[in-house]
Formats: structure tokens, C-alpha cells, sequence
């Protein structure tokens, strides 16, 4: 099937994912898979906007728009942080909204991160 092959996608902006055994995203056909992105950023706000600007970067370089989101999960170490995300996520996205699960957690892989987003995108669904 034409176009079913799998492709990594690792920007040159983004740390080098494969030296770690992943790829920060991998489009098969149309659709996109994003591998959690987080940010060393200072506070909630920051890592999220960082987060989100590098799911950006990864949909940029697959063809893919920020539009064309359809599953996004979002994990955090605070219940108290879903306020934050859900308002900084709104700068990022736009109506019809993708569907939005979001996981509190205990700690995520490093213990300065606070949130990791991860997407599903469908190259031309926005």
C-alpha cells in the first residue's frame, strides 16, 4: 500500500531522540503519531507552551498542522495544573477541539518535568 510506510520524524531542533532508542514522532499514510513531549522550562506554564510549540514543530515537519490534531494526552504530576493546561492549550488549538484525556501522575520520566503532552494527528482532518 502506497504511502503505508513508516517514517521517523526527528527535527534537528528537538534533542536527538534516536541516540535514545525512539523517534520524537512517526507518520504512517496520513496520520502522525507524537511521542510525549515535555520541556526543562521553569513552572507549569512555561513547560506547557514549550511542549505544546514542540508538538508543533514535530506536525510541521510531518506536513501536518496544528489543526489536524485529533487525540491529545496530557500528563501531569498535580491535579491542580489542569486549569493551566487546559488555558495555555487553548492557544495552540481550535475549534472542533480534538479529543483531550489528561493523567495525573507521580512523576514523570525526570523529576524537573511537570507535564508531557502526546498527539495523534490526521494530515488534512483541520
Amino acid at each position: 500500500m502506497a504511502g503505508s510506510r513508516k517514517q521517523a520524524i526527528n527535527p534537528p531542533s528537538l534533542f536527538n531522540a534516536p541516540a535514545y532508542g525512539f523517534s520524537h514522532a512517526m507518520r504512517i499514510g496520513d496520520t502522525v503519531y507524537c511521542s510525549g513531549q515535555t520541556s526543562s522550562a521553569e513552572g507549569i506554564e512555561a513547560q506547557t507552551r514549550e511542549a505544546f510549540a514542540n508538538v508543533k514543530t514535530l506536525l510541521s515537519h510531518s506536513g501536518a498542522r496544528m489543526a489536524d490534531i485529533v487525540k491529545a494526552t496530557i500528563y501531569t504530576t498535580d491535579e491542580q495544573f489542569w486549569a493551566k493546561t487546559a488555558e495555555i492549550r487553548g492557544e495552540f488549538l481550535t475549534p472542533p477541539f480534538p479529543a483531550v484525556t489528561m493523567v495525573v501522575v507521580k512523576a514523570l520520566a525526570a523529576p524537573q518535568w511537570l507535564v508531557e503532552v502526546d498527539v495523534t494527528a490526521v494530515i488534512g482532518a483541520g
